[in-house]
């Protein structure tokens, strides 16, 4: 192995074990409502007038994340979603414009903040729709998102 090559791959190493030790902290969500946590879920049409395979549904939440702990900080807030055991869950999101909107995959995380932690309080209002395949649906399934930080270096 050339000395580039094996300065390359111990940069790597380092760079993986830093990121290794970074240190994820649970978000405390507590302050959060769910709107509708009931969702009605339909049938996704696959064919115009016959019920495709998936169903979804769709459900307001007033978010209110609590990083207090990490004021004057800078970080990455990530929504967690455990993996389902009726298979595929998907959710997409809209905010209106604190968060980031975007998709998540059950078992996954999706980044929704990135930046200074200016304020004790993260809010957001999310219009979520879930997605799941009800070939693989057995029954009611309660969805729970977490929420984590990963903070930046001092």
């Amino acid at each position: 192995m050339s000395r580039g090559l094996r300065g390359a791959a111990a940069s790597f190493l380092m760079c993986v074990a830093a990121a290794a030790g970074a240190a994820i902290h649970r978000v405390d969500d507590s302050g959060t409502q769910v709107m509708n946590p009931n969702v009605q879920m339909r049938w996704d049409a696959g064919v115009p007038g016959a019920p495709g395979r998936g169903l979804s549904g769709a459900l307001e939440v007033a978010l209110r994340l609590d990083v207090a702990a990490w004021r004057g900080r800078s970080g990455r807030v990530y929504m967690t979603l455990p993996a389902s055991p009726s298979g595929p869950l998907q959710v997409s999101w809209t905010t209106q414009g604190a968060l980031l909107p975007g998709r998540l995959v059950a078992g996954e995380r999706a980044l929704v903040y990135a930046g200074p932690i200016a304020q004790d309080v993260l809010r957001d209002r999310l219009r979520l729709t879930v997605q799941v395949d009800a070939q693989r649906m057995e029954r009611a399934e309660t969805v729970n998102f977490s929420f984590e930080i990963d903070l930046d270096e001092p």
